[in-house]
């Protein structure tokens, strides 16, 4: 059975992603955007991976998304390099539940605030 999930992209375009699990299972899986087309090649798409561990009683989980960029050379698809972004939090098992749900909430709103937005698309915030 074949997972995928619907992420938007900048312009609100929902893109879909198959879910490729790793060795680990449930708790670390790579998503691939598959596009197809004339001149492309795997580097073009864009690309997470998903992954959680636990050190020292403490779940670390992490969320790295990866967009290369490119040209058309010759009909074919040429990377130039990527831009990344990366996740991640620490969540000691003793952490009450309030202070975990209020971590991922300011994590989420925060990356929802316009200043905050700036400072990811322009370096200023």
């Amino acid at each position: 059975m074949t997972t995928s999930i619907t992420i938007k992209d900048s312009t609100a375009t929902d893109r879909i992603f198959t879910v490729r699990r790793q060795p680990s299972g449930s708790t670390s899986a790579v998503l691939v955007h598959e596009l197809t087309g004339a001149g492309q090649n795997r580097t073009m798409y864009p690309k997470i991976e998903l992954s959680s561990r636990v050190v020292s009683g403490r779940s670390e989980p992490v969320a790295t998304v990866t967009v290369p960029y490119g040209a058309l050379v010759d009909g074919a698809w040429v990377k130039q390099g990527q831009v990344s972004t990366v996740i991640s939090a620490k969540q000691p098992d003793a952490a009450p539940d309030l202070a975990r749900l209020n971590a991922e909430a300011y994590a989420r709103n925060l990356l929802a605030d316009p200043q905050v937005m700036s400072l990811f698309q322009d370096g200023l915030i």
